[in-house]
């Protein structure tokens, strides 16, 4: 009954509902009430309020887009990868202007560029849905390509793979399911793949510009991805570790799956408790320069590939997780510079939502 009364009265008096109570751990006896609080809520009504406060809906089409993340962050200077074209039915194309509509097109485009792998995924996609990561052609067939899993893809198939589009209106209300991008494919850190496998796995490094104007790391979770299904998620069961944001060194993790910590690498007794990220200053580097980049969104968690060429900037998340970045966290975020923007931009005047317009 305690446990009941505790939980109602967080959620009344700080949106924190029993998702957040169990994924918080805050049933954990020497939390005091005031630590308990300063723990970001993750249910739709906060989150949607603390996403909308901090990154205006205007600004989200430069994140939910890829390619326009691609083309705007890569104009700036900052490590993205090649996109070898856009698959779509109506205006696909490759980056020289030609068709990139039919099976047909799509089959001669792969055996230009599928040598060395490629990635396939819908330009709007999240969750990793539908992304789908080659490792090269089928050595019997110029024709086939194979996934890290081992799956083998023609063009039909592939066209065909695009047309399930249920999971992605699902998650992403408002998100066009026809258009995929194709991209190159780039292997992990070498001390990476050694360790856990083909799969680059990415550090969701979670900015904020301060009040100031200056972009700081809030907090970093790398997430740890073993086996070959080229997508670090924890939906796909990756393990959420803890990154000293100073050091780059893992600490504890967590899974969508258990309120334990994890301190092992999935399959193995290896801890992983410890272990030094590879170019963790490059990695924050990218991070600060990237939010740097477009300062009117004001908290991003940016996923940034460990490589084997250095830091990759896969995308950045206007809408981003408020459990997998405080899971793994030795305490909640909602504190320090972060509450204080919170408070001053929930206390600033908002936009009329009314436009003028002059008559011509």
């Amino acid at each position: 009954m305690a446990v009941i009364r505790e939980q109602a009265g967080l959620f009344r008096r700080h949106r924190l509902d029993q998702h957040s109570y169990y994924s918080y751990r805050l049933y954990e006896p020497h939390l005091s009430a005031d630590e308990k609080a300063r723990y970001i809520p993750d249910c739709a009504p906060a989150n949607h309020q603390l996403w909308a406060l901090l990154v205006p809906r205007r600004y989200r089409l430069l994140y939910d887009n890829k390619l326009v993340f691609n083309r705007f962050f890569g104009a700036v200077g900052l490590p993205v990868a090649t996109i070898h074209g856009v698959f779509e039915a109506e205006l696909g194309h490759t980056p020289d202007g030609r068709s990139l509509r039919t099976a047909a097109e799509l089959g001669a485009r792969l055996r230009e560029i599928g040598g060395p792998g490629f990635v396939f995924k819908p330009m709007e996609g999240i969750r990793g849905d539908r992304v789908l990561v080659f490792s090269g052609a089928a050595p019997d067939d110029p024709d086939a390509w194979v996934t890290l899993a081992g799956e083998r893809y023609d063009a039909e198939r592939l066209v065909a793979a695009t047309a399930d589009g249920a999971e992605l209106v699902a998650h992403n209300p408002g998100a066009d399911t026809r258009r995929f991008l194709i991209e190159e494919r780039v292997r992990p850190h070498p001390t990476l793949e050694e360790l856990l496998g083909p799969t680059l796995c990415s550090v969701r490094v979670q900015t904020i510009v301060s009040r100031a104007g200056a972009p700081e790391i809030l907090a970093a979770v790398f997430k740890l991805q073993t086996g070959t299904s080229g997508v670090d998620h924890l939906l796909h069961g990756a393990v959420g570790c803890w990154v000293e944001p100073e050091t780059g060194v893992l600490g504890r993790g967590r899974s969508r799956t258990d309120d334990r910590d994890v301190s092992t690498i999935p399959g193995t007794d290896r801890s992983f408790i410890g272990l030094q990220l590879p170019e963790w200053d490059a990695v924050r580097d990218v991070a600060l320069r990237a939010a740097a980049a477009f300062p009117w969104a004001r908290s991003i968690g940016w996923d940034i590939g460990v490589s084997e060429r250095g830091p990759l900037l896969i995308e950045g998340n206007e809408r981003w997780s408020p459990s997998l970045i405080q899971m793994p966290a030795p305490r909640g975020l909602m504190t320090g510079e972060m509450k204080a923007l919170c408070d001053e931009l929930s206390s600033a005047p908002r936009p009329s939502s009314k436009s003028s317009r002059m008559n011509a």
